[in-house]
């Protein structure tokens, strides 16, 4: 099965503003780049894609294992075009970078459960945002990634009559988003 991994990143320099109060700019901005470069590893090392593409508003921007798409659209509309120039597009997955304890394994059971009729969905922890999307390329859907995105998710397949599946896999639902989330998720950020 041909699966093509696209991962949005902003310029670190702006990562992670949330986070302000409790540590600096640079701090914030290799915090960014050191979960940006473990996640891509760990992606390219589980073996579940055949090509990896970095989505970025930064043209400075690059990592080993992956490509990256230099865009200055917002989000959704920047993976969309990403997506569409991806030539050997067969299934798309899309996930977000700040995710400390993504691991291998659990993305071998994120594989092993998709099913190339439904769109396997990842939220976070709150059931809010979403942090994996993997999909079959003929779905015709508008992605709705941000605030609230979980459940515009879903609302955009129920509108469009695409089924899809809840899958909970607590590495890849938590997410680096708050203070909160610093604190419990620090011992499994890499420096």
């Amino acid at each position: 099965m041909n699966v093509s991994a696209f991962i949005p990143i902003k310029k670190f320099i702006t990562s992670k503003k949330r986070l302000s109060k409790i540590i600096s700019s640079s701090e914030r901005e290799s915090l960014a780049a050191s979960m940006a470069n473990n996640t891509i590893d760990i992606l390219s090392k589980s073996k579940i894609c055949d090509s990896i593409t970095v989505v970025t508003n930064d043209n400075n921007l690059s990592f080993n294992h992956s490509n990256s798409y230099f865009t200055e659209l917002p989000l959704n509309q920047g993976l969309d075009e990403a997506i569409k120039l991806d030539v050997n597009r067969e299934n798309i997955l899309i996930m977000h970078a700040d995710l400390p304890r993504i691991n291998e394994f659990d993305l071998q059971k994120l594989l092993g459960s998709y099913m190339t009729q439904k769109v396997s969905i990842v939220s976070d922890l709150q059931k809010q945002g979403t942090n994996c999307l993997m999909f079959s390329a003929s779905m015709k859907f508008q992605l709705k990634f941000g605030l609230d995105s979980y459940n515009l998710f879903q609302q955009e397949f129920k509108t469009n009559g695409i089924s899809y599946q809840d899958i909970n896999i607590p590495s890849l639902q938590d997410d680096l988003d708050s203070e909160e989330d610093y604190f419990k998720l620090i011992k499994y950020i890499k420096s």
